[in-house]
C-alpha cells in the first residue's frame, strides 16, 4: 500500500534536482559568458587566456572546456551574444515610422542610448577588426539584418534629396555622419574625460544633450529652408 506514495516522492525528488542541475548549468553559462565578456573587451581576444576566465569566475577549467570546449568558441559565444541584443535594435531604429526627421532623430537616439547600456562595444569592435579578426567578421555578418532597413534609410536619403526637401548629399555619408558622431564619444570617452576634465558621472548627461546636438547639427547642414 504504501509502494505509491513513495514512487510519488521518488519521482518527486527527481524532478526537485533535475530543475536544480538545469538552473545551475544555466547559471553557470551565464557566469561564464559575463566573466568571458569582460576579459575579451578589455583584452582582446589574443591576449585573453581561459584559465584566467575561469579562475576569475571561480571555476576549474575544465567546466568553462565542457560548456565551450574551446576560447575560440567562448568568444563566437561572446560576440554572438553581445550582436544579437544591439543589432536588432539598431535595425529597428532604422526601419521607424514616421517622418524623414523623425527617423533621423530616432536613429541617433537609439545609437546613443544603447552604447550607453554597452559603452565598452565601440572600442571592443574597432580593436578587433584592426586585427582583421576572422570570428569578429563572421559574427557581424551573421547578425546583418540591419542591412534591409539601412538600405530603405538610404533610400529615402535620395528620395529626399530628389524632392528638394534637403540639400545634395550622399546618403552613406550622411549615415556616416550621423553614426560616426553617435559613436566617436564612446571610443574617445577615456582622453575626452581627462583631457577636458569631466568626471565619469557627467558623460551620462553630456551624451544625452548630445543627442539634440546632433539632431539640429544634421538637420541645420542639410536641410533646404
Amino acid at each position: 500500500m504504501t509502494i505509491l506514495p513513495l514512487q510519488n516522492q521518488y519521482i518527486g525528488f527527481l524532478t526537485i534536482w533535475f530543475n536544480f542541475v538545469v538552473k545551475l548549468e544555466k547559471d553557470s553559462e551565464k557566469l561564464i559568458l559575463k566573466v568571458a565578456q569582460k576579459h575579451f573587451v578589455s583584452k582582446g581576444y589574443v591576449a585573453t587566456r581561459t584559465q584566467d576566465i575561469a579562475d576569475d569566475a571561480g571555476i576549474n577549467k575544465a567546466l568553462l572546456h565542457y560548456y565551450y570546449r574551446n576560447k575560440e568558441k567562448l568568444y563566437k559565444a561572446v560576440i554572438s551574444k553581445a550582436f544579437g541584443e544591439v543589432m536588432p535594435i539598431f535595425a529597428s531604429a532604422f526601419a521607424s515610422n514616421g517622418t524623414f526627421w523623425d527617423k533621423i532623430k530616432k536613429i541617433i537616439n537609439t545609437y546613443i542610448d544603447t552604447l550607453r547600456s554597452h559603452p565598452e562595444l565601440p572600442i571592443f569592435i574597432m580593436t578587433e577588426l584592426s586585427q582583421n579578426n576572422v570570428s569578429l567578421i563572421e559574427e557581424l555578418k551573421k547578425h546583418s539584418a540591419i542591412q534591409p532597413s539601412i538600405q530603405q534609410f538610404l533610400k529615402d536619403i535620395e528620395t529626399e534629396v530628389a524632392t528638394g526637401n534637403i540639400r545634395e548629399i550622399s546618403s552613406p555619408q550622411l549615415v556616416l555622419n550621423i553614426i560616426g558622431m553617435s559613436v566617436f564619444p564612446f571610443m574617445a570617452k577615456p582622453i575626452f574625460t581627462k583631457l577636458f576634465e569631466i568626471p565619469s558621472e557627467a558623460f551620462g548627461a553630456l551624451m544625452e544633450e548630445r543627442k539634440q546636438t546632433i539632431y539640429n547639427f544634421i538637420r541645420n547642414a542639410i536641410e533646404v529652408k
